[in-house]
């Protein structure tokens, strides 16, 4: 069984990475993060019932692997954190989409603080770098619309 958390578990990404996680046979749910103090069903109808609880980001506790479903800039701020206690990131957001860092604080307009993560980091799509993928510490997503 892998434990995973999701920060972000209130917007669109995070719930999606539940609703698939949820159903997964192998993935146990550690915990799901939101600032609102509202239930999940008040974002997420579709998670009525589930018994997934949100916790606030300074609850989440260790885990496997960690999903990242936040704004621009957050993940980079808190990545080197999970990765020194083994813990595997998933972003679903884009800091480390890019391997370009012009290209990256262009289009973001902000300075990324640590380029050497995404220098290891593996474009999570499968069909191209499956290997890779089973091996990487930092997964980045491809994002929504590709």
């Amino acid at each position: 069984m892998i434990a995973v958390g999701i920060y972000g578990a209130s917007g669109y990404m995070g719930g999606e990475a539940l609703r698939i996680l949820n159903e997964h046979p192998q993935v146990e749910i550690a915990w799901a993060t939101s600032r609102s103090g509202r239930p999940i069903e008040y974002f997420h109808r579709n998670l009525y019932g589930s018994g997934i609880e949100l916790v606030k980001p300074e609850e989440a506790t260790p885990c496997d692997a960690v999903f990242f479903a936040l704004p621009t800039g957050y993940a980079t701020s808190m990545a080197q954190d999970l990765l020194i206690n083994d813990t595997k990131i998933i972003d679903l957001g884009a800091d480390f989409r890019l391997k370009d860092r012009s290209d990256w604080e262009r289009m973001y307009g902000k300075t990324h603080s640590c380029w050497d993560l995404v220098e290891e980091a593996v474009y999570g799509i499968p069909e191209l770098h499956r290997d890779e993928i089973k091996e990487a510490r930092i997964i980045a997503n491809p994002g929504c619309y590709s």
